[in-house]
């Protein structure tokens, strides 16, 4: 089977990463149809255009990467001109992301509204929709009337072959560091992380790093400076190829903890990535996590939006070397059992076999 994998997406983004990764390793061609996330729109459609023309023959059906909403439309012309069925992973929709979770806008906003649209457009258009779980393809359905029949679970996963353990290393600062990656979302819970640090900063024995950049990265800063935090340290965002290595340098690695709609509906990279190095991770207690994971079995589950849980649980694996022990190997035996390219890719490949029987 060969693929198109077509939009505007970093290669590196570890959502497209996983999911050609999973799809090579089980048999299947992938030819890329790309241009760069910050092209608008329009300057887009003429490269994708010529790059599909040069390729299609070689494509059995196309898959819209995530965060291409706009770019459906022309993907799903360039498929019926060609025969070509067409999925659309939509990993997040817009409309949720902008008024639910930045809350950038009210949802009876003009702009809103548009991001409505242009979910149901692509999601409607789309012969397939691509989801990370069976929760979040019920949200879709319910909050943008999408037809359950179209959903493939598609697990977010992990790619192996660049998170896995790696030789335990001396340890990089004499206290426990506790990681947090990322780009400081809302539903990363940035906050909570920031009140456990204000809680446990009489504990000489943890130090919170934060390794990234984002959105509310300053405020973040700010707040650590007002509550006077000496136990945390703000690193800047780092390539993706040496993340592997700053996560092995961790002892604890934070998923996330804000009560939002994406919380609540989504796994984060982190989470797993945390897990595939052999590393003891914390975060809040979802549907979608409790999927494939169960708590203090493979890793630590705290209720959203509860810094004094947070608090607790770290305390607890601070204070126990067996159990962070415990829960790393568990963790990382579980996603290697579920959630890598080699148990994807078959599962996944198999799926979009049958659909071009149809």
């Amino acid at each position: 089977m060969r693929i198109c994998y077509f939009g505007a997406f970093d290669p590196s983004y570890a959502r497209n990463n996983f999911l050609r990764e999973s799809l090579e390793l089980a048999g299947c061609q992938i030819v890329i149809c790309n241009v760069p996330p910050h092209w608008s729109t329009i300057r887009k459609t003429a490269p994708l255009i010529n790059q599909y023309r040069r390729v299609w023959r070689e494509c059995d059906l196309i898959i819209v990467a995530e965060f291409s909403q706009t770019l459906v439309p022309l993907a799903w012309m360039l498929g019926r001109l060609t025969g070509r069925p067409v999925l659309f992973d939509m990993l997040i929709s817009l409309y949720q992301s902008v008024v639910f979770e930045r809350r950038s806008y009210t949802p009876t906003h003009l702009r809103a509204r548009q991001l409505y649209w242009l979910d149901q457009v692509a999601g409607k258009l789309a012969d397939k929709l691509l989801v990370e779980s069976r929760s979040y393809g019920q949200l879709l359905t319910e909050v943008l009337g999408l037809p359950a029949e179209k959903m493939i679970v598609a697990p977010l996963g992990v790619n192996d072959r660049i998170f896995h353990p790696l030789p335990q290393e001396p340890p990089s600062s004499e206290r426990l560091v506790v990681l947090y990656f990322g780009s400081y979302v809302p539903n990363h819970g940035v906050d909570v992380i920031l009140s456990a640090a204000d809680h446990l900063r009489a504990d000489d024995r943890v130090l919170f790093r934060f390794i990234g950049d984002g959105e509310a990265k300053q405020r973040a800063i700010e707040r650590a400076t007002t509550l006077r935090l000496t136990n945390i340290e703000f690193l800047p965002r780092v390539p993706f190829e040496t993340l592997p290595v700053h996560i092995a340098q961790a002892d604890i690695v934070l998923g996330v903890f804000g009560d939002t709609l994406q919380a609540r509906q989504a796994t984060a990279n982190k989470v797993l990535q945390g897990l595939a190095m052999r590393k003891p991770v914390i975060t809040g207690d979802t549907l979608t996590v409790r999927e494939y994971f169960v708590d203090r079995e493979h890793l630590w589950l705290c209720p959203l939006g509860d810094p004094l849980s947070l608090t607790d649980a770290l305390r607890t694996l601070a204070d126990d070397p067996a159990l962070r022990h415990k829960l790393a190997e568990a963790g990382y035996q579980r996603v290697k059992e579920c959630l890598t390219p080699a148990v994807v890719g078959p599962q996944l490949a198999q799926t979009l076999r049958s659909l071009l029987k149809q």
